[in-house]
């Protein structure tokens, strides 16, 4: 019964987050509108038919069964479709000054951004994973880096032609190449250029590369979560793993593989930590969620969690938007170029799962994933596919070169097209997402 309450109160805060961060965006809108005179007819979170709502003034407020798919401000005159009694109605979206309706249709991709800077800049606040850079602390034996003569110390320049600047660089390069050989440009030394060429396998179960690296982490328990399976062992925050089944722990990694390599072989196994210069024996029940997964994994976490001061949670906050936002770039250009197959792409569905796995992990990373989306969001707006802001973006700049907007006929046509390539895209990306949810590989 806990589980099942635990699972429900998952969802709801996931539809929370995804609800806040379509809210965010068509505020945006509606601000921009409402500044400008423009009447707003409804202002809806989510499509579909209306579940609940309100009208205050000129506006109805309306939250529709549909709400991780999205959500819309519908403006008087937005639509070429709509009926234009006169064309010089006041509060009209057609009526209205190019740069008026260019400036609604950017508002509600800014707010994602700047919705993005303040998630993520108290998610710093409150207390975030240290980000490690590009230097290597751990290579397992027999992988494909141990293979490939990768040891630690090694700082990693480049993935498969892309430069990194942090670890998540470095993981993306190679899971979106499993089965793919790969060239990794290496500093050796401090002074030694080495390039290596190396197959990441494929995670079990999954269609994400793997070669058998991590970055420097001691293992000193940063977190145990509330009621967990680790915390009921008897894990405690600042805890020093010193060794699991008699085998020495000098990286996290250790104490993951042997777990990993003894879960299928033994119901539990010894662990000695040091907690305040006082050595401890726990002992780990290996019970195996229906993933396969050892249960009391997922309420411990190790690394150093960084707490900032405002001015320097919010540097840091621009500073890491900015680098997302240049990865939604990076990652179209490599869709584009083939570099990365379609079925890396994550629709509604995929989202909704991954938000259910982030909400467990805590305020700060439901904060900082929030704001992560929220770029998403905002940039994937901004591309001009017909129906999406920046489409409108496209129609203006049009209008403003020729003198006039395009014939009502052919603004119709025109989002037809984009409607039709949208729904297919769509369907193509949800059939991705349920496959992968249904052989458990996200």
């Amino acid at each position: 019964m806990n589980s099942i309450i635990l699972t429900i109160w998952d969802a709801i805060r996931t539809l929370i987050v995804i609800g806040v961060i379509i809210f965010v965006h068509e505020l945006g809108h509606f601000i921009a509108a409402k500044k400008l005179k423009i009447k707003v007819e409804r202002f809806s979170i989510g499509f579909g038919p209306k579940m609940i709502g309100f009208v205050r003034g000129e506006t109805e407020y309306a939250i529709s069964w549909l709400p991780i798919f999205g959500g819309y401000v519908k403006m008087a005159g937005e639509n070429p479709s709509d009926e234009r009694k006169d064309e010089d109605e006041k509060g009209q979206f057609f009526a209205s000054p190019i740069s008026h309706r260019a400036l609604i249709a950017f508002a509600g991709p800014a707010t994602n951004i700047i919705f993005a800077v303040f998630a993520i800049a108290i998610a710093y606040m409150v207390g975030m994973p240290s980000r490690p850079g590009t230097e290597i602390g751990y290579v397992k034996q027999g992988s494909p880096a141990a293979k490939a003569n990768i040891k630690p110390g090694d700082k990693v320049l480049s993935v498969a032609g892309y430069k990194v600047r942090k670890w998540e660089d470095i993981s993306e390069g190679i899971a979106i190449n499993p089965d793919k050989e790969i060239e990794v440009k290496l500093l050796r030394n401090g002074s030694e250029n080495i390039t290596i060429y190396v197959v990441p396998e494929k995670l079990e179960g999954t269609e994400i590369g793997k070669i058998g690296i991590s970055p420097p982490m001691k293992p000193v328990i940063s977190k145990v979560m509330p009621n967990s399976e680790a915390e009921k062992i008897g894990f405690r925050k600042d805890d020093v793993v010193q060794s699991v089944n008699d085998v020495q722990v000098a990286h996290v990694m250790d104490f993951v593989d042997e777990i990993e390599r003894v879960k299928s072989l033994k119901n539990q196994v010894p662990v000695v930590i040091n907690r305040s210069g006082q050595t401890e024996n726990l002992i780990l029940p290996l019970k195996l969620d229906s993933s396969g997964q050892v249960i009391f994994m997922d309420g411990i976490y190790f690394g150093k969690v960084v707490r900032l001061n405002p001015i320097s949670a919010f540097g840091t906050a621009t500073t890491e938007t900015a680098q997302l936002g240049s990865k939604v770039f990076q990652f179209l250009k490599r869709l584009i170029m083939r570099d990365v197959p379609a079925k890396y792409v994550a629709g509604p569905v995929g989202i909704l799962q991954i938000t259910m796995s982030v909400v467990k992990t805590g305020i700060a990373g439901i904060l900082w994933f929030a704001g992560f989306l929220s770029v998403n969001l905002g940039i994937v707006n901004l591309l001009p596919l017909f129906i999406t802001d920046g489409g409108v973006l496209v129609f203006l700049l049009i209008e403003k070169m020729r003198g006039k907007p395009m014939t009502i006929k052919r603004q119709i046509l025109v989002q037809q097209i984009g409607l039709g390539f949208i729904i297919m895209l769509f369907l193509v990306i949800t059939y991705n997402d349920v496959l992968r949810l249904i052989r458990g590989t996200f």
